[in-house]
């Protein structure tokens, strides 16, 4: 097989809002609403300077089912950065971002895979060669009873 790279995030929880930004300053309040923002471009950063094979985003893109517009435009600006240099993306959402929570109509660009609410398993491919297949799954509902990863198939030897 190849080598390659591939980035990996979990977690991202955009734009969540820090309750200790209250009694904060304005300054320290600015930088912790901005906080989760610059890790995503970091991790945006990291695809393009490594020339990554593909970035794979798991749970909790957003910090809640009501995913602020905000929230949605940044990481759908990273998700584009990242269509001009060909590189895939996989996002499983979470708990705190299920898949029947409230959003924008704001669509992935063509190079984003979102996982539904069952296991499936992708091919990632540069010029026509089989670097890695991805397995995931998103949580259909913020109260998801099922342990998701017993759905998954046992990996080949």
């Amino acid at each position: 097989m190849p080598r390659f790279c591939f980035v990996h995030a979990a977690d991202l929880h955009l734009d969540t809002p820090f309750a200790c930004h209250q009694a904060s300053s304005p300054r320290i309040a600015e930088a912790l609403r901005e906080a989760t923002f610059q890790a995503f471009d970091r991790v945006i950063a990291a695809c393009l300077e490594n020339d990554a094979a593909f970035l794979l985003v798991a749970g909790d893109v957003f910090d809640a089912a009501q995913k602020s517009l905000r929230a949605q435009l940044r990481f759908f600006q990273g998700l584009e950065r990242l269509a001009r240099q060909s590189i895939p993306v996989f996002v499983a959402h979470g708990n705190h971002d299920p898949l029947d929570s409230c959003s924008a109509s704001l669509r992935p660009p063509a190079n984003t895979h979102v996982f539904g609410p069952e296991v499936e398993t992708r091919e990632v491919r540069r010029r026509d060669e089989l670097l890695a297949t991805v397995t995931g799954v998103s949580h259909p509902g913020k109260s998801e009873l099922r342990n998701l990863a017993r759905l998954f198939p046992p990996p080949n030897p």
